[in-house]
């Protein structure tokens, strides 16, 4: 059984698209002792910047160019520019939250959820909704009420399966 006191939030497509809403949807998990991890492409040293700028709250934070670097997959052309085979790049947020116990992942790429056993949730960037089994939440929800759903999702694992819907009245 997963730990469901861990969800995790894509960067990149997610959290920079409404950094005020995702503050408050971050800290009202965070108030609930759930730990709040981001989970994206990177590099750090940005992400980490821009979280702090937008005093976007978190508990740990993850990103697949740091993690390949590190083990030397990463090819950096002369440019600057820098290439990680796409299977590993695919795979990585998946097999992290994986091994990690994330209750769910929160990310805008159709691509990743494929990779992933941990119950994932997709945020469409351009509409501003979260796609929750076959339902949809909005952001115009309000981020205490997306962050209560969230929050129940997690300890609810049943309610991902497919044919079960959550929308925002189910309180």
């Amino acid at each position: 059984m997963a730990n469901y006191k861990k969800i995790s939030f894509d960067f990149h497509g997610v959290i920079n698209t409404a950094p005020e809403f995702f503050a408050a949807v971050l800290r009202t998990l965070r108030r609930h002792k759930v730990r709040v991890y981001v989970v994206s492409g990177g590099p750090r040293e940005y992400i980490e910047q821009y979280l702090a700028i937008h005093k976007i709250p978190y508990d740990e934070l993850w990103c697949i160019f740091d993690y390949f670097n590190a083990r030397e997959k990463v090819e950096v052309a002369a440019d600057g520019s820098f290439h990680i085979d796409d299977a590993l790049w695919d795979a990585a947020k998946g097999e992290y939250c994986a091994r990690e116990k994330i209750g769910l992942h929160i990310d805008d790429s159709e691509i990743y959820g494929k990779y992933f056993t941990t119950p994932y949730v997709r945020f469409d960037s351009k509409e501003q909704h979260f796609e929750i089994a076959f339902a949809v939440l909005d952001v115009d929800e309000g981020a205490a009420q997306v962050a209560k759903i969230l929050h129940t999702i997690c300890r609810k694992e049943s309610e991902l399966q497919v044919g079960n819907k959550i929308t925002p009245s189910d309180k």
